[in-house]
């Protein structure tokens, strides 16, 4: 299962969380605003990489496989990684529910609230890692739908037809899942992720 850095984003949390909260409220607002404005930029460049290196992965599959003669060119792929991760982010998301940038913004301010409640540095610091948190639980959400995405893109950019669901074998694996093990789709027609951290995956079949 893909995941993002989450370490990266952690250290740059702390490194920014250590100079906030000190000043008047105007001040601590701004400063809320730009960091999760800095995080958020730093979120979809790191779910851009993660998307070209699932999908690179995957070509190089293929190839071997000999489901396709070459792997796209850089530009090609820059491009496809683009068109995806805009409607990953910034358009309404089958399994979420909302949209991951208006998301971001309605964290930001629930963030702002919840530091402006308190009224020591202390309970401060600690609302503004609370929300944080929260939201770095989000990118790890959208690296699963990036990752299965760039995975989906392969076969949809090979010209494969038709997919086999695999299931993880172990206690995780929920009932709706586990009975859809095995099943076959067109490429085309695969269902949108039943749940948040699916596990699923997808081996193309050969005409």
């Amino acid at each position: 299962m893909a995941q993002i850095n989450k370490l990266a984003l952690r250290r740059e949390k702390q490194a920014k969380s250590n100079m906030v909260l000190d000043f008047d409220e105007l001040n601590v607002l701004k400063q809320v605003d730009n960091m999760y404005s800095d995080i958020d930029k730093q979120v979809r460049k790191k779910l851009k990489e993660l998307w070209i290196d699932r999908f690179l992965e995957m070509m190089a599959y293929l190839l071997a496989e000999s489901f396709i003669k070459a792997i796209p060119d850089d530009d090609t792929i820059d491009e496809l990684a683009e068109l995806h991760m805009y409607d990953l982010l910034d358009k309404p998301n089958e399994v979420t529910h909302y949209t991951y940038a208006h998301e971001v913004l309605r964290k930001r301010d629930k963030a702002k609230e919840a530091i402006l409640s308190v009224p020591t540095k202390a309970q401060k610091q600690l609302m503004l890692d609370k929300h944080l948190r929260y939201y770095l639980q989000q990118t790890a959400w959208y690296g699963d739908f990036t990752s299965q995405d760039a995975e989906i893109t392969s076969y949809d950019e090979a010209k494969v037809e038709q997919v086999q669901r695999h299931e993880q074998k172990d206690e995780r694996v929920c009932a709706t899942c586990k009975a859809a093990d095995g099943e076959i789709y067109d490429v085309d027609k695969i269902p949108p992720l039943p749940h948040l951290a699916c596990r699923r995956y997808f081996t193309p079949i050969k005409k």
